[in-house]
């Protein structure tokens, strides 16, 4: 059957059209046959954000913008509707930033990612934020130089007015009539020197009484010298005395107890008698410790496990039977002893310890039949893969 011219034009047509719509809608950077998550932000003001702008997550275009329009009582908002690839989980805290992408002033929305552990569902709004722009950027860093820049012009200025006043006539004469003081305060000086010299010319006996008074005064200290010399012994004596008196002795009495002390502070740190081989003697300090540690160990064991205090042992199962044998579950075995501050004892407080050749068993519970045992191991083995059953005997 042959298709009709018309029909072939159509269906060409319709192609046509199709790939149109898919190549604008390429450019723009969303695809016809992908699937879209929409989400909405309110800005105060999108600073150039236009309908198909990007929307970009960790550098990463995800989608772009929808549509834009005013929102509000005033219209003092403006509500932003943006796409998301669907595959995208974005927290429920996340913030949806304008910034600029590129030097141009173009500008996108970038998300930044919040820590809650809800997410964000499609139609939901996010929280928003607007980056400052470049101009905006450099105005603010520029700013504190505007500022330096007008007060140094207004420091400038003053200096120019200051320098003016200088060579105006008011300054000239005011210059004229400070040297005329300057002048008139030399002369000054000159006069009172001279009268300073014709009052040493007329007083100048009873400076000279003065002058003999003082010469009198040296001689009566030099008369009285004998005198002055006791003086000075007495208290020369009186200070002797105080250095003779007991005082002295406590202090000498208290030296020689400083020196016993570090004598026997000296010893200690040479490891000399009983308290300097504790102090300084590692061995000692470590079998001390070990005796503790032991001790402590066994009142632990005997408060937990009075049971061990009865001869235990261990049967070959290629031996007889014992009298009183009971199926004991062991859940760790060691060749060296545990600490009593190991994982073990911490987590199993009733837990028995058993050396068995050169081993240490260290069993958890202990029943008289084997199926009691075993029900103890399927619970045991869930958390000590290792477990298993022992035989022992009280003998």
């Amino acid at each position: 059957m042959k298709i009709k011219r018309e029909a072939k034009l159509a269906v060409t047509a319709l192609a046509a059209v199709f790939i149109l719509i898919w190549g604008i809608n390429f450019l723009k950077g969303s695809s016809l046959f992908e699937s879209k998550s929409t989400f909405y932000s309110t800005y105060d003001s999108v600073e150039g954000l236009k309908v198909s702008s990007g929307v970009m997550y960790r550098g990463y275009q995800v989608g772009q913008v929808i549509s834009i329009q005013f929102t509000g009582e005033r219209f003092d908002k403006v509500l932003v509707k943006f796409s998301v690839n669907k595959g995208l989980e974005l927290p429920v805290n996340s913030l949806a930033m304008i910034q600029s992408a590129d030097l141009m002033g173009s500008k996108v929305i970038n998300l930044v990612p919040g820590n809650s552990p809800v997410f964000a569902v499609s139609g939901d709004t996010l929280r928003s934020q607007v980056e400052q722009g470049l101009m905006e950027q450099v105005s603010q860093q520029m700013l504190p130089l505007k500022q330096k820049a007008e007060r140094l012009m207004g420091s400038l200025d003053s200096v120019m007015v200051i320098v003016q006043g200088l060579f105006n006539e008011e300054t000239k004469k005011n210059l004229g009539n400070s040297f005329g003081s300057i002048d008139r305060t030399l002369r000054n000086l000159e006069g009172a020197s001279e009268n300073l010299d014709t009052l040493m010319k007329s007083e100048s006996v009873r400076i000279s009484s003065i002058l003999r008074n003082i010469n009198s005064i040296t001689g009566n200290l030099r008369d009285n010298n004998e005198e002055i010399s006791n003086i000075l012994g007495n208290v020369s004596a009186i200070t002797d005395s105080l250095k003779r008196a007991s005082l002295h002795q406590t202090l000498m009495s208290l030296d020689n107890m400083l020196a016993s002390v570090d004598s026997i502070m000296g010893k200690i740190n040479r490891g000399e008698g009983t308290i300097g081989a504790l102090l300084n003697d590692n061995d000692l300090y470590y079998n001390l410790n070990q005796a503790s540690e032991n001790l402590n160990r066994l009142l632990v064991e005997f408060r937990y496990n009075p049971k061990r205090f009865i001869s235990l042992s261990l049967i070959d199962f290629s031996s007889g039977k014992a009298s009183l044998e009971e199926y004991g579950v062991v859940i760790f075995e060691s060749p060296e002893r545990l600490s009593m501050n190991s994982e073990i004892y911490m987590q199993n407080p009733g837990v028995k310890e058993v050396k068995y050749k050169d081993k240490y068993l260290y069993i958890i519970d202990s029943y008289k039949k084997l199926k009691a045992a075993q029900r103890k191991l399927e619970d045991v083995i869930k958390r000590y893969d290792d477990a298993y059953i022992v035989k022992i005997d009280f003998i």
